[in-house]
């Protein structure tokens, strides 16, 4: 008793989490997401504009991602071609990459799209370039959807070329809605 209070003391009971193997592998999937996340963070606050209240765009992220990775031993692979940084109604944009060595630059080819329910020339257009083996991740806004035209992103010096990856999104010109990522496969320029 303290000041009419009945106050309990408990010691607190350890850890009860499984250590079956399908826990642990979920332990592996969800740290490595957890990783991905805090790396993508501001695109996924970009890409995530629509969730369900009370979810917050890192818990999206892993929400739609927990399928992409794969547990062998004590290895966690991330399959890249899936992974979704941005989602929603918006149509995807249509944007190719080539890299172009001789300047170390990405060039983002982007085409005009005929304008239609989930699909205004006001939408914005975004690149993002995530350097999977030292984790780095940058947002390049391209153009708006109604324009065409070549974009280009320097590669910086730290990063390995052929570790990075390249997805496109669009988001609407009030950032309210987004489209779903898409992967790009790099073409090698001249």
């Amino acid at each position: 008793m303290r000041y009419s209070d009945n106050i309990a003391r408990r010691k607190g009971a350890g850890r009860k989490g499984s250590n079956s193997p399908a826990a642990i592998e979920q332990r592996m999937k969800f740290g490595v997401l957890t990783k991905l996340a805090s790396v993508l963070q501001a695109i996924i606050l970009l890409g995530f504009p629509q969730r369900k209240r009370g979810l917050t765009a890192a818990n999206e992220f892993v929400r739609l991602n927990k399928d992409i990775c794969t547990v062998t031993g004590d290895a966690v692979s991330v399959d890249y071609e899936r992974l979704l940084c941005a989602n929603g109604q918006l149509h995807t944009p249509e944007v190719t990459v080539t890299y172009s060595a001789e300047s170390q630059k990405f060039l983002f080819e982007q085409t005009t799209t005929e304008e239609e329910r989930n699909n205004s020339a006001d939408d914005k257009v975004y690149a993002v370039l995530l350097e999977s083996n030292q984790g780095f991740c940058r947002l390049a806004e391209l153009r708006q959807r109604g324009e065409s035209g070549t974009t280009s992103v320097t590669l910086p010096k730290r990063w390995e070329k052929e570790h990075v990856i390249v997805y496109a999104f669009a988001t609407s010109a009030d950032g309210k809605l987004a489209s779903k990522s898409i992967y790009l496969t790099v073409e090698e320029g001249a």
